[in-house]
């Protein structure tokens, strides 16, 4: 007979299983043949068929009477208190395992003891006592398997001394599956792993093991591990090392970067340990400077360089601390005293204090992610990059923090030119500067951009730069395939590492019209919510994705607003679209504040703004401040409205513009942006808004000195006004064609619309409609040499507008009265009235009339016998005009002092 347990119990007879009868009689065999001599107590079968009930010797007969009829030819015994079955040794695969796992240990070789493991391994065909139920029967099954599993352990350490590593690794792995908490199992694996040269697989096999056990595995990568992954004491003293990664060109500009980084590096920056966090946006270059850097300044590091990326952003995750602390505790050739996270630490701190190592620590999540792993004091010193700012190094470390900026025109060209090679330069040359300009000053972007030039044939290069001009395939162009060379990829990582509000918060900004969005214009997003925009934005900024060009305004790099665009594309339309509603809005609003201030008589149908934050400027120059700040970011809200079709915006905002642009000499900008807000304005408004765009566009036309058209729009605007019976409209109108009619010198017809325009705005209680009206006569009348009753006119205008807050009209009013004065041969008070003009111009920030006022002014005082001062104004007024463009002063001062 032959008897099994490891695996389900059986009884054999010439290698057929015997029928044994019923289960408990099953059990009571499993029993006898476990027990040492294989005789068990009545208590003992009690305690493993019957647990728990009182002793009963006639039932254990009863069952061992069964086994007896079962298994005639064996000589089994029933004596008193006790069951005993003899059984013959090689007949029962427990004892012959048990014999081999003794041969194994008296082996006097590795092979001996590997032929002997794998004896005793054979002898297993499963679970032992499979279904074998109850506590009892629970405890011994685990007892047998512990034996198993330690003769598993013994024989894959066995086969990998004896050189058999392939079957040493399928021997682990199918242990792992059945044991996958066991840690010595683990341990003999990686070492399967190292001596297959396959240490690719160690580090992403130990980490999925410690997240799914919870328990740190580093120690499992220490080099020179003895049997079962225990510490064979020290290791050898390694010689120099370098692991600068290879670079194929060298480094373009950063010079000043370079040099702090050498000095800090070097110990020569006071107030600074020898640590140096390079910073910036992705594909900035940060890698190749410290590469670069660390290539110049190794002669000072004697005990070699080493190189870690941490992976801070790859899909992957980061690095953690344990598996990099091995690594390069295997690359100094230290051995922690104790193989634990401590014991590396102390290690690597005890190993890093008497040597002159300098280490890069590339692509740091953030700071705790680098500062574990920072050499200390010492002459080691460390340079650390990362996307993000780390500024808890600096505070605790005290190191020297280089945030990266994009390469200016000249340095990015000779990164290309140093990319491509003088001959395809040469071939390129008519493109450079567009391509150039798009890649935005980014190293990674020009290097993709030589790349793509490189792998073509010159006749491509066209449609190369289209494809890199237009934003809808700029990224597509600058991805090569990889994280590494792909800007779209590289953004990406950083983005999915942001919140969720500042990853709302970088889409936005890309709706946002921009080039700059100030601190109230960011609170517009979220009005009611101001601390989680503060945050957002800050952790976007810390993120290099955002920088701060100037107090509280915010940009987005060219690059990264092609990227947010396109996260903006896949957010909803209706999201989307409220949001480009709330930044218009809250932008009309503002301007229409600062109009205002600029221009009372202005009246646009806005009305008061809802839910929306606005500028109180204190007075005109605060407005054209405001309108400086914000221009470029207004016109590109036009733009937005008039592609988005939204004409109510398209028209308001141009109108809301035509001040601030008339003041600072932007008359081509002005008519750029009324063209589109006419056509906007005949779909959304009514006639009166539509007759008012032709004014703005005939004052347009004026300043840019097309008076034949500016005087067609004027007429134009009274049509619409009358035909609408806008009566104030028509006025407006008529006022306005009255000054171009005395520009063009009809005096006549001027005077008939000025004084039919005056008795519109007396009828309707106008005073700033009337003082305009009462100094157009006086001006007229001023240039028929009716100087007594140009005087009386211009007089009642100042008595008018005094009583408003029209600055501008005051000016005007002042500057008519100075004319009139010199021309009545009153210079000294003709100087006062040009000189309380040119103090409201000024304050107006209205350099050209402030210029042209300057230009009078100069020659009252010379008429007053006063030539040093009117040198001196003549001076200014040259100073403005050149502040304005002007490039011929003597001609352009000519121009004012000609003008009617």
């Amino acid at each position: 007979m032959e008897f099994c347990v490891l695996g389900p119990v059986v009884a054999l007879r010439a290698g057929v299983p015997v029928r044994v009868g019923s289960p408990k009689v099953l059990e009571l065999l499993a029993v006898l043949l476990l027990a040492p001599g294989h005789r068990v107590s009545h208590a003992e079968v009690m305690r493993y068929l019957w647990p728990g009930d009182e002793s009963n010797s006639n039932r254990i007969r009863q069952c061992f009477h069964q086994l007896r009829l079962s298994l005639p030819g064996a000589d089994q015994r029933n004596e008193r208190g006790f069951c005993r079955i003899p059984v013959d040794p090689q007949s029962l695969d427990y004892i012959r395992f048990q014999e081999h796992r003794r041969a194994a240990d008296a082996a006097e070789d590795v092979s001996a003891r590997l032929k002997a493991l794998r004896f005793a391994l054979g002898e297993w065909r499963g679970t032992p006592l499979e279904g074998m139920p109850g506590e009892a029967f629970e405890r011994k099954r685990a007892e047998l398997i512990a034996e198993l599993k330690e003769a598993t352990m013994a024989c894959v350490l066995a086969e990998l001394e004896c050189g058999e590593a392939h079957a040493a690794l399928e021997r682990a792995r199918s242990a792992l599956a059945r044991w996958p908490d066991s840690e010595t199992l683990l341990a003999l694996e990686v070492r399967a792993l190292r001596c297959l040269g396959k240490q690719d697989r160690i580090e992403p096999l130990l980490a999925g093991w410690e997240h799914r056990f919870g328990r740190p595995t580093a120690h499992l990568l220490l080099a020179a591990e003895g049997p079962g992954g225990a510490a064979a004491g020290p290791l050898p003293a390694v010689g120099r090392s370098s692991q600068l990664p290879w670079q194929a060109v060298g480094l373009v500009g950063r010079q000043s970067e370079l040099d702090l980084l050498e000095a800090t590096l070097t110990g020569r920056r006071a107030g600074r340990s020898r640590v140096v966090v390079l910073s910036g946006m992705p594909g900035i270059g940060k890698t190749f400077l410290a590469v670069s850097g660390a290539a110049q300044v190794a002669p000072s590091f004697p005990d070699g360089t080493l190189y870690v990326d941490l992976g801070g952003f790859s899909p992957r995750g980061p690095e953690r601390h344990g598996p990099v602390l091995a690594r390069l505790l295997n690359d100094l050739g230290v051995r922690p005293a104790t193989p634990t996270m401590d014991g590396m630490v102390s290690a690597y701190r005890t190993a890093f204090a008497d040597r002159a190592v300098l280490l890069i620590l590339d692509n740091a999540r953030d700071e705790e992610h680098v500062r574990l792993l920072l050499p200390g004091l010492g002459t080691s010193a460390a340079i650390v990059t990362s996307r993000r700012q780390l500024h808890g190094l600096a505070i605790r470390e005290s190191a020297e923090l280089i945030d990266l900026a994009t390469l200016g025109q000249e340095d990015a060209t000779e990164l290309l030119r140093t990319r491509l090679g003088e001959d395809r330069m040469r071939t390129v040359g008519p493109f450079v500067g567009e391509l150039v300009d798009h890649c935005a000053g980014v190293p990674l972007a020009l290097g993709i951009t030589a790349a793509r030039i490189a792998q073509r044939p010159p006749q491509a290069l066209g449609s190369m730069v289209r494809e890199l001009r237009q934003e809808s395939t700029r990224l597509r162009f600058l991805d090569l395939g990889s994280e590494n060379l792909s800007v779209r990829l590289s953004l990406e990582a950083s983005y999915q590492s942001l919140s969720v509000a500042a990853a709302q918060l970088l889409w936005k900004l890309a709706v946002h019209p921009g080039p700059t969005v100030s601190w109230v214009a960011l609170r517009a997003f979220e009005p009611d919510d101001a601390v989680t925009v503060s945050d957002a934005i800050d952790e976007l900024m810390r993120m290099n994705l955002v920088t701060e060009p100037s107090f509280e305004r915010y940009s987005l790099h060219d690059l990264v607003r092609v990227y947010a665009g396109e996260l903006a594309e896949r957010q909803d339309e209706g999201e989307r679209a409220q949001v480009v509603e709330r930044v218009l809005r809250f932008l009309l609003s503002n301007a229409w504040a600062c109009d205002r201030k600029l221009d009372p008589g202005r009246r646009l149908l806005i009305g008061e703004p809802r839910d929306v934050e606005t500028v109180a400027p204190a007075d005109p120059v605060d407005a054209m401040s405001w309108f400086e700040a914000e221009y470029s970011t207004l016109t590109a809200a036009v733009r937005l409205a008039e592609k988005r079709g939204l004409d109510r915006y398209t028209w308001l905002l141009s109108m809301t513009l035509v001040t601030f642009q008339w003041r600072s000499a932007r008359n081509l900008d002005a008519l750029k942006y009324l063209t589109s807000a006419l056509a906007a304005a005949e779909r959304e408004a009514g006639p009166a808004d539509v007759a008012m765009v032709h004014r703005m566009l005939a004052g347009t036309h004026r300043g840019l000195g097309n008076l034949a058209q500016a005087t067609r729009e004027l007429r134009s605007a009274v049509r619409v006004s009358e035909d609408d019976g806008d009566v104030m409209g028509a006025a407006t109108g008529r006022h306005a064609l009255g000054v171009l009619l005395r520009e063009s010198g009809a005096l006549g017809e001027a005077l008939e619309h000025f004084t039919s325009a005056l008795f519109t705005f007396e009828q309707l209680g106008d005073p700033l409609g009337q003082g305009a009206a009462l100094n157009g006569i006086g001006s007229a009348r001023y240039d028929m040499g009716q100087c007594d009753e140009a005087l009386e006119y211009c007089l009642r205008s100042m008595s008018v507008l005094e009583r408003t807050d029209d600055l501008n009209g005051r000016a005007h009013a002042l500057f008519s009265l100075g004319r009139i004065r010199m021309a009545l041969g009153e210079p000294e008070a003709a100087i006062a009235d040009f000189e309380r003009a040119q103090a409201l111009y000024r304050s107006l920030t209205y350099g050209s009339r402030e210029a042209r006022t300057l230009v009078w002014l100069s020659d009252a005082l010379r008429g007053a016998g006063r030539p040093l001062e009117a040198e001196r104004a003549v001076e200014q007024a040259e100073a403005l005009l050149e502040e304005l463009d002007e490039s011929e002063l003597e001609a352009a001062v000519q121009r004012l002092r000609c003008l009617p």
